[in-house]
């Protein structure tokens, strides 16, 4: 009788472990930079027999009936944002993959920025519109760090354009105290008074948890103006919010690309 016990209790046991879906590993992107100036290819590698890739180009999440990956994707618009999932019948899906890609703007002839900190400082005076990035690591060399209250960006244009927008690349890594600032102004050049005057600004929160990495954030002017002069003035966060360990102390700030639309 324990012998029967023991063999069904087996048969159990080996029946619900064949019945345990495995999750499959996320599949790998792999582009030049997340900056383009006509169109950018996007290869997926992935290989799992029985298993196959969904993506979406909205940003929405990947399910089963959304667009298969056959061939490298060719992007061409402003802003693209891409998910991406491996799926498969007897697996569990795999975590969600993302990137988006930006279209480059207008060119910008010249461009100054506030000393950063010394251990996030670059010899590249054309780092911030080298037309690099989508890297994640805030000690790669590919940001500016500061832990200041205010860095100002300044941008000469070739000649005098219409702004239609002004683009920057801001990293987020909060367990690292690395956050959004608490507001972005973006000023032009008047000629005609021989000051900077306001053109639009930006407000960010962060009374919650963010799982993005990085926010690429575009100031829209209120006002249409042409102008070959820009300023912008980033305001770090100066207390880190409560829901954080280090709440009250001041955060990072890193900064990336910079673009002119």
């Amino acid at each position: 009788m324990k012998r029967l016990v023991f063999l069904f209790l087996l048969a159990i046991t080996q029946y619900s472990f064949a019945q345990q879906l495995f999750q499959l590993a996320p599949p790998v992107l792999n582009y030049r930079s997340v900056f383009f100036q006509d169109e950018t290819t996007l290869e997926i590698k992935f290989e799992q027999p029985g298993a196959e890739i969904r993506y979406t180009i909205n940003g929405d999440e990947p399910t089963p009936k959304d667009l298969l990956y056959t061939k490298p994707i060719v992007i061409a618009g402003k802003r693209v944002s891409i998910k991406a999932k491996a799926i498969g019948k007897d697996f569990l899906p795999s975590e969600t993959v993302y990137v988006e890609f930006i279209k480059t703007g207008k060119v910008i002839q010249q461009i100054s920025f506030t000393t950063p900190h010394p251990k996030y400082t670059t010899n590249n005076k054309n780092l911030l519109n080298d037309h690099i990035g989508g890297n994640t690591s805030f000690s790669s060399g590919a940001w500016l760090g500061y832990d200041c209250d205010t860095v100002e960006i300044d941008i000469e244009l070739k000649k005098n354009e219409t702004i239609n927008g002004v683009l920057v690349d801001i990293l987020q890594n909060e367990s690292s105290w690395i956050f959004l600032p608490e507001q972005v102004i973006l000023y032009y050049y008047d000629e005609a008074k021989k000051s900077y005057l306001p053109l639009g600004k930006e407000t960010f929160s962060s009374e919650r948890p963010s799982q993005k990495q990085i926010d690429a954030r575009e100031i829209i002017p209120k006002i249409t103006v042409k102008a070959n002069k820009l300023k912008l003035i980033l305001y770090p966060l100066k207390k880190i919010p409560a829901w954080h360990p280090g709440k009250d102390n001041h955060a990072w700030l890193f900064i990336d690309e910079i673009q002119v639309y």
